[in-house]
């Protein structure tokens, strides 16, 4: 079932007259919004991806805004192919099922609140060392691009949103999730012949806004 359909961007579905798509069973439509920086507020890029039964659309809009709000939108792709097995890497790389990257945050830095600081005294060789136990990394990134997707499909409605999942990515290396919602980013570029498109990557060393703990 999923959840209740709720866009991400209620105002621009409408103007895009993007309802609901009505889909037969097994059947999916995806909706990859991409905004590029927090400071814009608006999506500035959309990717759809309509899978019906073996035939697959792919369209990519860019949308333009001004101070006053949303101005038009362009067609920059749209092609239509006989096989689906593109959406099924998609389903591979967990596009109906992955979950909103603030829940694997939010518990980084739920991890790190809990932390408790503590120290022991232990003689080595006959010194006396005071050893503590470092606190968990934590690094958190207060700008850069965000990718929310909206998966529908015959009585199913899913979203979910990456935020610069790049640089998480790069940053938690240990976390095979992060790594994994690159992936799915990345393979939906490469299907719309955007091999070459760079993923929201924030360096240390960019004017990106970062929080450390």
């Amino acid at each position: 079932m999923g959840q209740e359909f709720s866009p991400y961007f209620e105002g621009l579905t409408k103007q895009l007259r993007l309802n609901k798509p009505r889909l037969p069973r097994n059947s999916y439509q995806v909706r990859l919004w991409v905004n590029l920086s927090l400071a814009i507020g608006e999506a500035e890029e959309l990717y759809i991806i309509t899978q019906k039964r073996k035939k697959l659309s792919l369209e990519k809009r860019t949308l333009f805004h001004t101070k006053e709000g949303f101005l038009r939108s362009t067609v920059d792709f749209k092609v239509s192919l006989k096989e689906t097995t593109f959406f099924n890497e998609l389903i591979a790389n967990a596009v109906l099922s992955s979950r909103d990257q603030s829940i694997v945050t939010d518990s980084l830095y739920n991890v790190y609140r809990s932390f408790k600081q503590t120290t022991r005294v232990e003689i080595q060789d006959g010194e006396v060392q005071v050893i503590s136990n470092k606190p968990p990394k934590l690094t958190m990134l207060l700008d850069g691009t965000t990718y929310y997707f909206e998966v529908m499909g015959n009585d199913f409605f899913r979203k979910y949103k990456f935020h610069s999942p790049k640089s998480y990515a790069k940053m938690y290396p240990e976390i095979g999730e992060l790594s994994r919602n690159v992936d799915l980013v990345r393979r939906i570029y490469i299907a719309f012949s955007e091999n070459t498109k760079d993923i929201s990557y924030v360096s240390s060393s960019s004017n990106r806004h970062f929080a450390r703990f």
